[in-house]
Parts: C-alpha cells; structure tokens; sequence
C-alpha cells in the first residue's frame, strides 16, 4: 500500500483525536472511522460529519443505542458510501423497524445489520425479503451453535441472506469442521472465519481451508502470531487470492506501530494492515475473480460492524462499572 494512503489515515486520525476525543473514548473507534474513509477514497470533512451524526442522534428514541457512539460510525460509513446521506437517515431506522419486527433485538448489532442492508440499495420489497432470510440463516446458526451464536453475527447473516445460495448452513459447517482439524481454535471467531469463507462460490471447501491453513502460517513466518481475533481477516486473505503478499501486510503493519497514536493497538494494527492490502489489490482490480470484489466490500464492513458493536459494548461496561 502506499505510504499516501497510511499517511491520510493518519491524519484523518489526528483530527479526529483533536476533536473528538472527549466524545469518542475508544481510540479504535476513531482508527475505524478514520480507515473508512481511507478505503473508499472519500474527502473527510469533520463538521461534516459531526452534522450528520448529530441527525442521527435526534432521530432515534430515548434510549437507542444510536444516541451513543455508534452514531459515529454510522455516520461516517453514511458519508462514505452514499451521495446526500442526511437525507437517507429516515431508510436506515425504517430498515432498522422492518428487522425488530422480524425479532431481531434492539441494540446496535440490528443497526449494524441495517446498516449493511441499507448499504446494497436495494427496493423496499427485496429488502424485506433478505430480513427474513437473514432471520431464517441466523436460526440456522444458532441451532448449529446455540451458546457461540449471538447478536453480534447479525451484520454477517445479512451478507449470507444476500448470497441466496442452497445449503449454506450446511456449507458453513463443513468450513468449521475442517478448519478446526487444521490448528484453528473452536469458538467465535473461528465461526465468523467459516462465514467469511462460505460467501465463496467459486472454490471448493478443500480449497479455501487450505489457503486460511496457508495464510496462518503465514502469520507465524512473519513473526505475527495467528490470534483469534485474526480470524476474519485470515479469511479474507483466504478469499482474495493465493498469491498475497505477507511481507507487504508486515511492512505496513510496522509501519502503523512507529506511528504515536497507535503503537499501543498492535492487534488494530494487524487488521488495518490487512484491510489496507485488500483494499488496495482492489483499487487495483488484481482480485482473481471480479466476483469477489462486492463480497470482500461486504467482509470489510462486516468485519468493521463486528468492532465497532465490540468495542461499544466494551466502552459501555467500563462506564457502567465506574458509575457503580
């Protein structure tokens, strides 16, 4: 990746650190917005987005998820992803109302969800109609893995509903199972990676957990030790080709730690860097299928849509356990 592009994400970092650093406590989340920006190619201007995240907070009820951090970030994903986004606040709460009434729970994991939903475009009609598949998968997951299952695989199950492919909590299964025989631990995250994985449609199964085996030893080679946090960006890793580049990813993961601000998030620092290289071979349209374009897109922001609930749900413990 080019040092331009870590360079404005560094800056856009900064100012956002200036400005909002006594309404954003989560560092990550600032870093999060800041990438945002940086993989869409978007001009960042912080009144901007301030506005917007201020509509976003007066339009959601008392005691919405969406009058805390998260607006933020949902504002800034607004303003990088669509043209007038004040004007599609309404859209969002309406998704937002059609999968409360499809029983998903209130909480910032069915904005996520609505989030990744609003951003596909789609009609109305078809909208309705993924919320329910995305409901009917999600059940499919939680019968597979009641205790590992959770809101937080909400943002996810939209991406698999948008599939529409037979047979994919099936699919889904066969990636845990096979990856957990090849030095994956069993738990959350390896769940997110098979996933991750299942939006492929054009490798086999044999495959891709092949390449996620190759990838984290990749990891280790590099000095990098394969966490379970690393999961997801494993599989993408996975789904973008089998010739990635570890040294470049190493490079601009050590590039990141000798930056101030962030040489205390060394595992931010990995997934930016990955999120970084990815973005970037699709700047460059050197992805191996054209296909994979909108499904890694999708990942990217699944993956964020995972931080982001994580670390607000984080930030609010801490503030609940000072409070007491």
């Amino acid at each position: 990746m080019s040092s331009s592009k870590i360079e404005k994400y560094v800056d856009i970092y900064e100012e956002l650190k200036r400005e909002m650093k006594w309404k954003v406590m989560d560092n990550r989340i600032l870093m999060t917005i800041a990438s945002l920006y940086v993989m869409n190619d978007r001009a960042f201007h912080l009144e901007r987005l301030l506005q917007l995240a201020d509509k976003i907070k007066k339009r959601a009820g008392i005691f919405s998820s969406m009058r805390s951090h998260p607006r933020y970030t949902t504002a800034a994903l607004f303003d990088v992803k669509t043209e007038e986004p004040e004007t599609k606040i309404n859209d969002l709460f309406s998704l937002y109302k059609e999968f409360r009434h499809a029983k998903f729970k209130s909480g910032v994991y069915t904005y996520l969800a609505a989030s990744t939903l609003f951003t596909q475009d789609l009609p109305s009609s078809d909208a309705k109609g993924i919320i329910n598949k995305t409901s009917t998968i999600y059940e499919g997951m939680k019968k597979e893995h009641p205790f590992l299952t959770g809101t937080s695989d909400y943002p996810l199950a939209v991406l698999l509903a948008l599939e529409e492919r037979p047979g994919m909590i099936e699919i889904m299964e066969t990636y845990y199972d096979q990856l957990s025989k090849n030095g994956f631990t069993k738990g959350n995250d390896l769940q997110f990676l098979s996933h991750i994985l299942s939006l492929s449609s054009k490798e086999n199964h044999q495959t891709l957990v092949q390449r996620a085996a190759d990838v984290f030893q990749a990891f280790k080679q590099e000095g990098i030790k394969p966490k379970t946090m690393y999961y997801p960006v494993i599989g993408m890793l996975a789904l973008s080709s089998d010739l990635f580049e570890m040294k470049a990813i190493r490079e601009m993961y050590e590039e990141m730690n000798d930056v101030k601000h962030f040489k205390w998030q060394k595992d931010m620092n990995v997934i930016m860097a990955v999120s970084f290289y990815i973005n970037e071979k699709m700047d460059q349209n050197s992805l191996p299928e054209t296909s994979l374009y909108t499904a890694l897109e999708s990942i990217l922001q699944a993956q964020q849509a995972v931080m982001i609930a994580a670390m607000t749900a984080s930030a609010a413990a801490a503030t609940s356990s000072s409070n007491n």
